[in-house]
């Protein structure tokens, strides 16, 4: 056939055969898949649909697919995919329209998709956009091998810089978490187009955590704390890894010099800029007297520099504002906006970008808002320059803005990571002294974990709000003083010895939402009100509900002049435990203003968690409010966590709604919680 020699069958295929393509009706996939094992093929990829995503028939021969590839160990991608491409070797195990598409731009670029039919579309975008990859791969019904495997192994491919993706859902969030650290430690960017935001019928859940940790949330969060692009669309992607494959290194901080030849243009950079969280930096004195000497007084040296369009007469005053500004510490990377500069001049200045982005180790980017037909010689002067340009000032500023903030995020990881190392690192002399006390450390902390097993078993679906937080004790975690009366003598007893005002609260555990059932009453002043609110709670809990078990009335401290805030846990399919943290009240309820990480988290991670949300200002002592004591609530998250992990498979849910943070110092105390146990 076409000049090549066909076979019955693979099993008469003479010698070794390392990659094997199926596209046979889905009937006979199962079929051609065990003669590829009796054959010893290594990979097998299924083009053929038809199966879990055609129906119950289609679920069951996918399902046989999956175990004849886990019994096998025969790597399967697959089914209902468009397979892979290696554009180093020229190696293509895919089918697209796409890859009719000549010449193929080899390039740094990596690519994964879970879709085949966009996936390679949006590849065919790119070529067009100029982007070169390295390898392309389409997973498709991911029966066996997935994106994460694929993109595992591209991300150690020495001539690949940057990894894009297109994501549906994630297989395995643990695996991707592995992937995002060693990515950050190589310096080469993921950046995600991940789909599927809205969170349509999410059940509803028993705590706050539960209903405020949607799977979209939950990706959000995972890839702010891993330092993963996200991009809302095609366009954002290519644009992203055009310039990447451009640029000469990455940018070393969050300074963005903006020179333009337009003022509106500079406004619109800068305004974009300052919404990404970029910084502007003002030119020292020396360079803006630089600047002055070459632009016309109607100019500005302020950064923005708006060079005017003088430079149609004078362009070498141009290429001496870029040498100048070049020159500055606190400037990391540029974005130069062209407007209608066409001509000899335009090409001048598109030869003189060109230049200087090949003799300076910053990143340069160039909007040029003029039409093809004006400026076409010079854009190609800007491209076989290596400078990657676009027609849209805020589509260059948001490419080099996602790569600044890579850079920044990478650095202060990277930072964190040595931190963490060097801690761990014993000098010789202080060997023997520091053994002992990290030993005693690891003995408590196993000691702990076992006691809050032990306290796990004794107890129902959900722990009390006292059982709770005698497991966040354990570990280390404040908790209000408090003790459950099983009388009214005992209720006075106990709040005599707390101190007035109390709290007073049913303790079962099965009334978790201690107010709607009339069971919770706050600022009790004197010993005389005690016997009549103990049994108003324990009749009130009778009338809620009649055959709860009831072990009798939480008498608890009253924490006061303290800001509340809420700490959660609610374990992830994919990623595990995640940790989520915001204020209490309309906040959480309402505005659902909260941030989350996946466990574990880090001293940075916690105080960074803090500082996300919205309402940060109110812990940061806003309007004359005292400053809350943000170390203390990063050391709860910090605890929090380590409790996540360690009681993974026992804990389906925990809320501390809420914690009292007292004022700069003062410490935290947990006034609430709910543990639902697995």
């Amino acid at each position: 056939m076409g000049g090549y020699k066909c076979f019955k069958s693979i099993l008469d295929v003479p010698g070794p055969v390392d990659l094997a393509l199926i596209a046979v009706n889905y009937k006979l996939v199962l079929p051609a898949l065990r003669d590829c094992v009796k054959k010893g093929v290594k990979f097998a990829t299924v083009f053929s649909s038809g199966f879990a995503e055609a129906g119950e028939e289609g679920k069951a021969l996918q399902e046989e697919m999956a175990k004849l590839a886990r019994e096998s160990g025969m790597g399967v991608c697959g089914p209902n995919c468009q397979g892979s491409v290696n554009l180093k070797e020229s190696a293509i195990g895919g089918f697209s329209a796409s890859l009719g598409m000549r010449p193929f731009r080899i390039g740094p670029i990596g690519y994964v998709t879970q879709s085949g039919a966009l996936g390679y579309s949006l590849f065919s975008l790119a070529l067009e956009a100029g982007v070169g990859f390295t390898h392309v791969a389409s997973t498709g019904n991911e029966v066996d091998l997935h994106t994460l495997d694929f993109m595992e192994h591209i991300l150690e491919d020495p001539d690949t810089r940057m990894i894009i993706s297109y994501l549906e859902g994630i297989k395995d969030g643990r695996q991707f978490a592995r992937i995002a650290d060693r990515a950050l430690e190589l310096g080469k960017p993921i950046v995600t187009l991940k789909v599927g935001r809205s969170e349509v019928g999410q059940k509803a859940a028993s705590s706050h955590t539960a209903s405020l940790t949607g799977s979209d949330a939950v990706c959000d969060a995972f890839f702010r704390q891993k330092g993963i692009i996200r991009v809302p669309d095609i366009e954002a992607m290519i644009d992203v890894a055009a310039l990447m494959q451009h640029i000469p290194a990455l940018p070393e901080g969050t300074g963005l010099g903006i020179i333009t030849t337009s003022g509106g243009g500079g406004i619109l950079v800068a305004d974009e800029a300052v919404d990404l969280g970029l910084d502007i930096p003002e030119l020292d004195p020396a360079t803006k007297e630089a600047v002055k000497k070459v632009i016309p007084e109607y100019g500005s040296a302020l950064n923005p520099i708006d060079v005017t369009a003088q430079v149609i007469n004078e362009a070498e005053g141009f290429m001496h504002v870029l040498e100048a500004v070049a020159k500055l510490p606190q400037i990391h990377a540029f974005v130069i906006v062209v407007t209608q500069i066409t001509g000899e001049q335009g090409m001048q200045m598109a030869q003189d970008i060109a230049k200087m982005s090949g003799r300076i180790k910053k990143p340069i980017t160039v909007a040029w808002t003029t039409a093809d037909q004006l400026v076409g010689g010079q854009l190609k002067a800007l491209s076989d320059g290596g400078v990657q340009y676009y027609k849209s000032p805020v589509r260059a500023v948001r490419a080099m803005g996602a790569l600044m903030k890579y850079a920044a995020f990478r650095k202060e990881h990277l930072e964190s990571v040595l931190e963490a190392r060097e801690e761990r690192e014993v000098v010789p002399e202080a060997a023997q002294k520091a053994v002992a006390p990290q030993a005693k450390l690891m003995r408590e902390r196993k000691a702990a974990q076992d006691k809050a097993r032990a306290l796990l078993s004794s107890t129902g679906a959900s722990l009390t709000e006292h059982q709770g937080k005698q497991l966040l004790s354990l570990y280390g975690i404040p908790v209000t003083q408090e003790e459950v009366a099983a009388s009214e003598k005992d209720a006075v007893r106990i709040a005599d010895g707390i101190g007035y005002p109390v709290a007073m609260k049913i303790d079962s555990p099965d009334i978790l939402h201690k107010t709607e059932a009339g069971g919770l009453k706050l600022g009790i002043s004197s010993a005389e009100e005690v016997p009549a609110v103990f049994g108003e709670i324990m009749q009130n809990a009778r009338k809620y509900k009649s055959d709860a078990k009831v072990n009798g009335v939480l008498v608890q401290e009253m924490v006061r002049d303290g800001t509340e805030v809420i700490v959660g846990v609610k374990n992830d399919p994919q990623f595990g435990p995640m940790i989520l943290f915001g204020l209490g009240g309309i906040f959480v309820e309402i505005l659902k203003d909260v941030s989350l990480r996946v466990a574990p988290i880090t001293r940075q991670a916690a105080l960074d968690m803090i500082k996300d949300i919205k309402g940060f200002s109110v812990l940061a002592g806003a309007r004359g409010r005292p400053k809350a004591d943000i170390d203390a609530i990063a050391d709860v998250l910090i605890k929090v966590s380590r409790l996540a992990l360690e009681l993974e498979d026992s804990i389906a849910e925990l809320d501390i709604n809420p914690l009292i943070v007292l004022p700069e110092g003062q410490g935290a105390s947990v006034a609430d919680a709910l543990v639902i146990k697995r």
